[in-house]
C-alpha cells in the first residue's frame, strides 16, 4: 500500500452499513480533559477523603505512581461503593465545566466539531448511522445536530425523558413510502449514539432512569473507570445500550473507530472479533499503542492511521505495510473530512 492506494481506501470507505467507534481522544481533541487529567485531578481532591475512602485510594495511588493508568488501577484496587459514588461527583465536577464551555463556542459559531465537518460529507443512510460511544459527554449529540442529524439517544423527551428505543427512533420518520406491497417508513437523517457508560444527562429516577437535559442535582448514571462498570453495566439503560451497541458492531460492513483506546470489555469482545475476522475498518488515533497497532497488524482488512513520531502527517499500520507520510495530519477526523471526502 502506498499513500496512493490510502486516500483511495479511505474514500471508498465510507459508505452504506458503516459503523462509528468513538472513543475519549475525540473529546480530548476538542479541548475536553483526557484520562491522565481526570487522574491528576482525582489525586489533588483525595486529600479531602478519610476513612476507609483514603485508605483505599492510596492503594490506586500507589498503582498510578507506578505509570499504571487510571482504569487499569482502579481495576487492581476495586473502591467501595462510596468512593465509587465520589469519583463519579469528581467526574462531573471537572468534565462537564468544559463539556459547556465548548458548546458555548460550538453554538455561538466559533469552533466547529470535527466530528460535524465529517457528517456534513458522509453518505446519510436511510436506516440510521449508528455511533457508539463510551464517552460521558455530549459532544456527539452536538455535533451530530450540527451536521442536521436527528439524534435518536434511546430517550424520548428532553426534560423526562423515558428510555424507549423504539418510540425514540420514530422521532426522525417524515413520512411513508410504498414500493410495490411494501411500505416504509421515510427517515430524516438520524444518528442513533448508543452509550453504554451513560451519559451527563441521563439521572436516576427511585429504581428507573430519566434523561433530562437541564442541569439539576440528582445522581447522574456514568460508569466510572474499574471495576463497577462490570457490575453497573447489566442495569437498565446501561444494558440496552450495550446490547444494541453490541448488535451494531455484530451487523456492520465497515467500522470506523476513533480516538479509541480498545480497554473496554463492554465494547471490545464484539468490536475486535469483528476486525479480526476481515471487516474493512479504518482506526483514526493520535497515539497507536502496542495492542492497536498489533490488531491492525493481525487483521487482514484494518488500518490504522496515527500520528507520526515526529512532524505532521500520518503513520499508517496495517497488515500489509507500515509507513510514515509527511504532510496533511489524516489521523485527524476533521484533517481527514477536509482534505479526502468531497
Amino acid at each position: 500500500m502506498n499513500i496512493d492506494d490510502l486516500v483511495k481506501l479511505i474514500q471508498q470507505h465510507f459508505t452504506d452499513g458503516l459503523v462509528l467507534v468513538v472513543g475519549s481522544g475525540l473529546s480530548a481533541a476538542e479541548g475536553m480533559p483526557r484520562m491522565s487529567d481526570l487522574a491528576e485531578y482525582l489525586n489533588a481532591e483525595s486529600a479531602k477523603l478519610s476513612g476507609e475512602n483514603a485508605r483505599f485510594w492510596r492503594g490506586v495511588v500507589t498503582s498510578l505512581d507506578a505509570g499504571e493508568g487510571l482504569e487499569t488501577a482502579l481495576l487492581k484496587h476495586p473502591p467501595p461503593e462510596s468512593l465509587e459514588i465520589w469519583i463519579a461527583e469528581k467526574t462531573c465536577e471537572l468534565l462537564m465545566p468544559k463539556e459547556r464551555e465548548i458548546m458555548g463556542r460550538v453554538i455561538k459559531g466559533e469552533q466547529e466539531l470535527r466530528l460535524t465537518t465529517f457528517l456534513w460529507k458522509v453518505l446519510k443512510p436511510a436506516n440510521g448511522l449508528p455511533i457508539l460511544t463510551p464517552n460521558y459527554d455530549r459532544l456527539i449529540e452536538l455535533a451530530c445536530e450540527m451536521a442536521a442529524f436527528h439524534v435518536d439517544t434511546t430517550a424520548v423527551g428532553h426534560y423526562a425523558g423515558t428510555f424507549d428505543a423504539e418510540r425514540s427512533c420514530m422521532g426522525s420518520a417524515r413520512g411513508i413510502t410504498t414500493r410495490g406491497k411494501t411500505t416504509l417508513i421515510d427517515h430524516f437523517p438520524r444518528a442513533i449514539v448508543l452509550k453504554p457508560h451513560g451519559s451527563f444527562d441521563w439521572f436516576r429516577n427511585g429504581t428507573n432512569a430519566l434523561r433530562c437535559s437541564v442541569e439539576i442535582e440528582a445522581e447522574r448514571l456514568i460508569i466510572t473507570p474499574g471495576l463497577n462498570k462490570y457490575k453497573a453495566g447489566y442495569s437498565s439503560p446501561f444494558d440496552k445500550h450495550r446490547e444494541l451497541a453490541n448488535n451494531h458492531i455484530d451487523r456492520a460492513a465497515r467500522l470506523l473507530v476513533v480516538g479509541y483506546g480498545f480497554n473496554d470489555d463492554h465494547l471490545q469482545t464484539h468490536l475486535e472479533k469483528r476486525i479480526r475476522e476481515g471487516t474493512p475498518t479504518l482506526i483514526l488515533t493520535r497515539t497507536a499503542g502496542l495492542r492497536v497497532q498489533n490488531l491492525a497488524a493481525e487483521s487482514p482488512k484494518c488500518v490504522c492511521l496515527a500520528k507520526p513520531a515526529a512532524g505532521p502527517g500520518t503513520a499508517v499500520f496495517s497488515q500489509a505495510t507500515k509507513f510514515e507520510q509527511s504532510g496533511d495530519d489524516l489521523w485527524d477526523l476533521g484533517v481527514l473530512a477536509k482534505e479526502l471526502l468531497s
